[in-house]
């Protein structure tokens, strides 16, 4: 019986040192593309041909990502509470905390957002519209768009202040319905 509890907590902690992996990669993989913001988006405020870019604050983005860091402080205490069940090793139950901890800096650091004509740069990506669904937005603290063909990974929320979303949703369906022209031209106006 003992070979057999051996085996599984082999097994056990295998995997446990798998998840840590894993996930330690996705941190450092969004650590380089957070790193690459502020060279993707150099500049804020309006853009040539009406474009727009904006930065965020920690407070903007916790209201963006409210649901995953919950999820992550979950994630957290979880190994913590199986242990008494599962006898995970003790460097896994420093390990994976740490690692999260890390996901979770990462998900209220400030960020910078682009809009233009033919793409949205978020969470140092860039986007085409063909491949975001835009709802609209109907005021509050964020917009959320939708991914096409990334099932339960879909919601795209951005962040920002009352006054940078509304420069953003206005943009947004202009660019989505193929009347970017008059934002150019109302700019232009302006000027």
């Amino acid at each position: 019986m003992s070979e057999i509890s051996t085996i599984v907590n082999d097994g056990s902690s295998i995997v446990g040192f798998v998840a840590i992996g894993f996930v330690s990669a996705i941190v450092i993989f969004d650590g380089i593309r957070y790193f690459a913001m502020e060279r993707e988006v150099p500049h804020l405020g309006i853009l040539p041909r009406g474009g727009y870019a904006w930065s965020t604050t920690i407070r903007m983005e916790y209201e963006r990502n409210w649901a995953n860091v919950i999820t992550i402080l979950v994630m957290a205490i979880i190994p913590m509470l199986l242990n008494p069940i599962l006898n995970i090793p003790s460097i896994q139950l420093l390990l994976f905390p740490l690692v999260l901890g890390g996901m979770l800096i990462l998900q209220l650091v400030p960020k910078r957002y682009a809009v233009t004509k033919d793409r949205l740069s978020a969470d140092g990506f860039t986007f085409d519209w063909e491949n975001l669904v835009w709802t609209g937005w109907k005021g509050g603290t964020r917009i959320v768009l939708q991914r096409s063909g990334w099932w339960i990974l879909a919601p795209l929320p951005l962040g920002g202040s009352i006054e940078d979303l509304e420069q953003v949703s206005l943009r947004i369906e202009a660019a989505v319905t193929g009347k970017w022209n008059e934002i150019e031209n109302i700019l232009s106006e302006e000027e």
